[in-house]
């Protein structure tokens, strides 16, 4: 297995440092990062049976005072041999990315509070009208009064959707810019016997308009919405490790313009009904499962409503003290702009795997399958993914990160199929 990833490393690097818009900084980076680890001479201590080894922060990060400031720098190297997602005639590109970030957090007896701010610049070595300049700055803090808590957040993210993306008109000649902005404030009250939470969220997005190929406007604003959740949850403890909880979350969902261009009203409001348990059984299986039932109505009578099963399920297994698998499941209705669909009926599981072989050295696998059906429409797709991942860190400050991917989509809509195979490495460092 290591020797297969070394091969995907010197193959990814080859192909990185074939193209003269491609810096060979990354090569470099990792090079002067091995040679600045320092030599360990003092023994590591032991490490007692089922206990894995962990890092203080203050090992790598600045503390000033109460606060923790922790800066970090990633570059990253991705070959993607279907940039655009394509039936046919794929086309093949190399992305750099950099991406610095700063967290701030702080810590007192009865509040904790966190913050960053960052970016990540992506640059194409063939398809210059597809580099892209992300940035996001986030802010949280929570107040713990015993029984009673108190949390919240705000995030505004500036993003991009890639051309090949669902949403993305197919003639369009450069990614779609948006910005989400996303808030929530929570609350937690406990008694002898029941524990209560509560949640508002908000979520904003902001679409801008875009160029076709042939030079004419691509008008975005059809995107433009508010979300609202408001979740309700009551929890009842049986034993330490094990709870059961009843939840309902509202949700409405408002377009800035009624009717889109395509005359329909995609305004809706639905709920989601959860049962679920949560345990730990000796540290070794952690889990919440959940099922239960999900509507959403829509405004448009064109678009009819969604009645379904839902459910959600997150399986943390440490197999062995060095191996551990995960598992998740999870069944929703998602937004979606594709001419003639209300909506998208999606499930999603994913299996994974990693495991130490050195202290330093960890590898891992996973697999996805995701199903999404296209309401109102016969559209169906189905999405097929595998990857391999290696994870080496070179010393306290840097690590390096290799994947590789394949991914296959099969639609039942004409011209929907790809399939696209991604090799990336990455060096992160940090203090």
């Amino acid at each position: 297995m290591i020797r297969h990833f070394c091969t995907i490393t010197q193959t990814v690097a080859r192909t990185v440092t074939g193209h003269g818009k491609i810096p060979v900084m990354l090569c470099c980076a990792i090079f002067l990062t091995g040679l600045w680890a320092p030599t360990r001479s003092v023994a590591q201590p032991a490490v007692s049976s089922g206990q894995k080894p962990t890092r203080s922060q203050d090992d790598t990060h600045m503390r000033l005072g109460r606060f923790v400031l922790a800066p970090e720098i990633t570059s990253r190297a991705t070959h993607d041999d279907n940039i655009f997602l394509s039936d046919d005639n794929a086309q093949s590109d190399v992305i750099t990315t950099i991406a610095p970030r700063l967290h701030l957090s702080g810590d007192w007896p009865f509040f904790r509070m966190h913050m960053t701010i960052g970016g990540e610049l992506g640059f194409f070595a063939k398809s210059d009208q597809d580099n892209y300049q992300n940035a996001e700055a986030k802010a949280a803090g929570s107040i713990d009064l015993g029984p009673s808590s108190v949390d919240g957040a705000i995030e505004w993210h500036r993003q991009h959707d890639p051309r090949g993306s669902n949403d993305v008109p197919t003639g369009a000649r450069e990614p779609v810019i948006y910005r989400d902005v996303r808030a929530h404030i929570g609350g937690r009250y406990a008694t002898s016997s029941l524990q209560y939470e509560s949640r508002l969220s908000l979520r904003r997005l902001d679409f801008e308009d875009s160029t076709a190929i042939n030079g004419n406007a691509i008008r975005n604003d059809d995107r433009d919405r508010l979300e609202t959740r408001e979740t309700l949850r009551a929890v009842m403890p049986f034993d330490p490790g094990r709870e059961a909880y009843g939840e309902i979350t509202l949700n409405q969902r408002h377009y800035d313009r009624t009717p889109d261009d395509s005359g329909r009203v995609r305004d809706s409001a639905g709920y989601q009904i959860y049962g679920g348990l949560r345990f730990d059984l000796t540290d070794l299986i952690r889990a919440d499962l959940a099922a239960g039932w999900m509507s959403q109505s829509y405004v448009d009578p064109a678009f009819g409503n969604i009645n379904d099963y839902t459910l959600r399920a997150d399986i943390d297994w440490s197999v062995t003290r060095l191996t551990s698998l995960s598992f998740t499941a999870a069944r929703a209705v998602r937004e979606t702009t594709v001419q003639g669909a209300s909506g998208i009926l999606a499930f999603e599981t994913g299996i994974g795997v990693t495991h130490e072989l050195l202290r330093t050295l960890q590898i891992g696998a996973n697999a996805r399958y995701r199903n999404d059906a296209f309401q109102q429409t016969t559209r169906t797709d189905r999405v097929r993914s595998i990857g391999l991942d290696l994870d080496y860190q070179l010393n306290r400050f840097a690590r390096i990160n290799s994947t590789v991917g394949h991914e296959i989509r099969q639609s039942t809509s004409n011209g929907e199929d790809y399939a696209r195979l991604q090799s990336q490495i990455s060096l992160k460092l940090e203090m």
